[in-house]
């Protein structure tokens, strides 16, 4: 039985390790050539073009970047969200979520396959720069920033009315009192991703400029939350 539960345990282990794409031999390249200081440079800048000819660009901070692996089957899922994007409303609003989580569901495979160093992150700072070493090689770059947009305050529960305190009074009010509360939504992530494939050569620097006007897809992610049931004893007090 012992010897059955590591089996079971070394295939869960393996089992991702093979899925992963682009593959375990180019992984392990990379890992090599990080070891061996093989590498290039990746550097850009991410900012909101000026208002004016004569004025100064505003430098976007705190901008995550992502850099991964190159890999056509990832690459064409995230174009499939872009697309679909413009299809319906609802499409519209996944897109976004979407494309961030099927991002960190491929940092986490490359993670459970034993390469974090294949996933870097980083992010930019107060002038909009970011910078970071990578080893020789096709990669994926996302750029993610949102921006919180409120659409409403949580309004505080009122005293409770004469309906509600009568036991009876759920039969006769709207379907709120006789439902669960279902979520609402209080605001929302105005999402900008900018995307990049690249590829990087021994001592290179490969140099970018994002800006508001390249934006590869713009969308939401909404925040919800939903209300509290409240119950009332005799006399108006909560429960």
């Amino acid at each position: 039985m012992r010897r059955l539960a590591a089996i079971a345990a070394l295939l869960a282990l393996v089992t991702p390790a093979l899925a992963v794409e682009p593959g375990i031999p180019l992984l392990e390249d990379l890992r090599q050539r990080v070891l061996q200081n093989a590498t290039g440079t990746v550097a850009g800048r991410i900012y909101i073009e000026r208002a004016k000819p004569n004025g100064p660009d505003h430098p976007l901070v705190g901008v995550s970047i992502m850099v991964l692996p190159r890999s056509d089957e990832r690459l064409e899922r995230l174009e499939t969200f872009k697309r679909q994007a413009r299809d319906s409303m609802q499409a519209f609003r996944e897109a976004a979520p979407g494309v961030r989580a099927l991002l960190e569901a491929y940092e986490m495979e490359l993670w459970r396959a034993g390469y974090p160093e294949a996933a870097v992150r980083t992010s930019t700072d107060e002038t909009g720069v970011f910078r970071t070493e990578l080893p020789p090689g096709a990669w994926l770059l996302v750029a993610d920033r949102s921006v919180f947009v409120p659409v409403q305050a949580a309004r505080a529960s009122g005293a409770p009315t004469a309906l509600a305190l009568d036991p009876l009074a759920r039969y006769s009010t709207n379907s709120y009192q006789h439902f669960l509360p279902s979520p609402r939504l209080v605001g929302y992530e105005a999402v900008s991703i900018w995307l990049r494939d690249l590829t990087v050569e021994p001592g290179q620097t490969v140099t970018f400029d994002l800006h508001d006007r390249g934006v590869w897809l713009s969308g939401v992610a909404e925040d919800t939350e939903t209300p509290r049931r409240l119950r009332y004893a005799p006399g108006g007090r909560k429960r």
